[in-house]
């Protein structure tokens, strides 16, 4: 005789295959709304940003986006070849079969049980934030030919050993270089460059609209910078001239800060002054110093206290009066802070305005913030997945 089966288990077995089928296609429907709503309100939220900022952003890479598609392609590939085995992608095949499944149908649905895709959708997230990141998104922040309202200016700083002197608090070289960084910090559209100078010229920046750069650069100078043996005006000047022999600008000037005479370099300070002339380009002269005596430190003593020493250091303001006369700017003479101070303000307050054009488009990145934020998708679909939320199989 046959053994029967159990009452009802015809029944089960008929419906068991179905159901499963139908669980695992229906969980694609609350993955991808799930998704769809996270990506909604992200993509407002960002477009509000960009409008509210008045930005005009584009997608450097838009051909990264094809990955997208390609992903799901290969998702539903995958699904299809693994639908005969009985899984689907990223799903295990282990099955627990309970024989009250009616009575878990027929429970209350807890919050746990309405956010068990949370986690997949997460992970759909991160994959298209990832896909816009690769896109490269970027702010553009100029016109391709950006007129601003400007001068070019080169800064032409004395670097000698004589600059050590203590009759400008704390230093001639420290009372520059904070009366200069007070001068960068208010300029808002000009060009400005630096060149130190002392047996030797050197550019240090050419003249540019970065003054964050620039100012990185006049805080680390120091007289130990370069060989402060001599004093070469005449290489100073005509080194920041170079730097302006191509400038478009209407008004080139050149501010030359020094407290010796020429003693040093290859170029006449008067050649250099006649070159000024033909270029059109103003030379501002400053003589920093009381006189041609100075205290200097010499060390400290034993209680810790500086000692100083009066040293003669020679000066020579024809010089620096002609260099301005020919070119048709100003001599100035510092002998304290508040005077160097006052002829830097001067010198802006006599300077033209012209337009100028900047090079090129200037563009901010935006792939970073869309990096981290599927970072941190991938996370938190993690740490779900490691508490309630974690689906068996």
């Amino acid at each position: 005789m046959t053994p029967r089966a159990p009452l009802g288990a015809s029944k089960r077995a008929a419906q068991k295959a179905p159901k499963r089928s139908v669980r695992r296609a229906s969980a694609v429907a609350p993955v991808a709304l799930l998704a769809g709503v996270m990506l909604a309100v992200l993509g407002a939220g960002a477009a509000a940003y960009v409008w509210f900022h008045g930005w005009q952003v584009q997608l450097k890479w838009p051909l990264a986006l094809l990955s997208l598609p390609l992903t799901g392609a290969l998702w539903l590939g995958a699904r299809a070849l693994l639908k005969p085995l009985g899984g689907a992608p990223g799903e295990s095949s282990a099955r627990l079969f309970v024989s009250q499944g009616a009575a878990l149908a027929a429970a209350p649905r807890t919050l746990s049980s309405r956010l068990v895709h949370l986690p997949a959708a997460l992970r759909v997230v991160a994959i298209v934030l990832v896909a816009f990141a690769m896109a490269r998104p970027q702010r553009i922040d100029a016109p391709d030919e950006l007129e601003l309202s400007g001068i070019d200016i080169v800064l032409s700083l004395d670097l000698s050993g004589s600059m050590r002197a203590a009759d400008l608090q704390p230093t001639r070289i420290e009372a520059a270089k904070e009366v200069v960084s007070e001068f960068i910090r208010r300029r808002r559209s000009d060009r400005i460059g630096l060149v130190v100078f002392g047996r030797e010229a050197y550019t240090v920046v050419p003249p540019t609209l970065d003054y964050t750069v620039l100012q990185r650069m006049v805080d680390a100078l120091s007289l130990e910078l370069i060989d402060g043996g001599g004093t070469a005006i005449g290489d100073g000047l005509g080194t920041a001239l170079n730097r302006l022999r191509r400038s478009d600008a209407r008004s080139k000037v050149v501010v030359l800060l020094t407290d010796g005479s020429n003693n040093a370099g290859h170029v006449d300070p008067r050649e250099a002054a006649q070159l000024a002339t033909a270029l059109r380009c103003k030379v501002y002269t400053i003589l920093v110093g009381q006189s041609d005596e100075a205290p200097v430190q010499q060390g400290v003593d034993l209680r810790g206290q500086p000692v100083y020493q009066t040293q003669r250091f020679p000066v020579d303001p024809q010089l620096l009066e002609e260099i301005a006369r020919l070119t048709g700017g100003e001599f100035f003479r510092a002998a304290d802070r508040a005077t160097l101070e006052q002829s830097f303000h001067r010198i802006l307050d006599q300077l033209e305005r012209s337009k100028i054009a900047d090079a090129g488009v200037r563009y901010g990145e935006l792939y970073g913030p869309l990096a981290i934020a599927a970072l941190l998708c991938l996370l938190l679909e993690v740490a779900l997945a490691s508490t309630r939320l974690r689906r068996f199989p």
